[in-house]
């Protein structure tokens, strides 16, 4: 189990060594949850101190208050309140509760989503990369869900070392018609691949390595990219 103040590097090589340690175009995928853990991203439930605005939602919600009142104090926007849950964006990213999680934490606290995502996927790739003399690919992965569809899937909320997005406008299908607007969200379609084998539970498998996937391997640091809302398919007809 991942502790706050590990050196989570040191973790992931040495996990490694059981796969023959890091080879030159892996993709590491960790786990958000890891990530913050490890920089001490855990709040006690406990000690928490609900707003009047929190204890209001949290009827709504159906949540706790202390719980909805973190929520409020990671989120960017508050978009909806629903049974269960309240719609956030957070980090650019469209999100269930900010991020904020009890799953997987213990009990009595909650877990926050990593700050600066890209910043912390760029600090393990090159400590990654210094320690295994690879060139790797770091990816920060957390769950979400898709509107209409049941069930979660990975998403990359942090990218370092690989091209998170490919334009693919311009080349031609099948039938020889160039594309008119499609990207290819590599990082996205990794870390929901990933997860298949990180699972959600208890499987205790944080991190998974991408063996010779077709990737661009970048030495500068990326943005994992976003769109306002307006420009999103399922939001730009709304008032949000």
């Amino acid at each position: 189990m991942v502790e706050p103040g590990d050196d989570l590097p040191s973790l992931i090589l040495k996990a490694a060594d059981q796969i023959g340690g890091l080879h030159d175009g892996d993709v590491v995928v960790v786990a958000s949850k890891v990530v913050a853990v490890a920089a001490g991203r855990i709040r006690e439930l406990a000690r928490v101190r609900p707003s009047t605005k929190a204890r209001k939602m949290a009827k709504r919600s159906g949540q706790i208050p202390e719980f909805v009142e973190l929520v409020l104090r990671e989120a960017d926007r508050v978009l909806r309140v629903c049974r269960g849950a309240i719609l956030t964006i957070k980090d650019g990213i469209i999100c269930a509760n900010a991020g904020v999680d009890l799953s997987n934490a213990p009990a009595g606290k909650a877990i926050l989503l990593p700050r600066h995502p890209d910043k912390a996927a760029e600090s393990l790739r090159l400590a990654l990369s210094s320690g295994s003399g690879a060139r790797v690919g770091v990816i920060i992965a957390d769950s979400v869900v898709h509107p209409l569809r049941l069930g979660t899937v990975g998403q990359a909320i942090g990218t370092a070392g690989l091209e998170p997005v490919i334009d693919v406008r311009g080349r031609p299908d099948l039938y020889g018609k160039p594309l008119k607007i499609t990207y290819r969200a590599i990082a996205d379609q990794l870390a929901s691949a990933a997860q298949v084998v990180m699972g959600e539970a208890g499987e205790r498998i944080p991190v998974a390595v991408v063996r010779e996937a077709e990737v661009e391997l970048v030495d500068k640091p990326r943005t994992s990219p976003k769109i306002p809302p307006r420009r999103c398919i399922y939001f730009g007809g709304l008032k949000l």
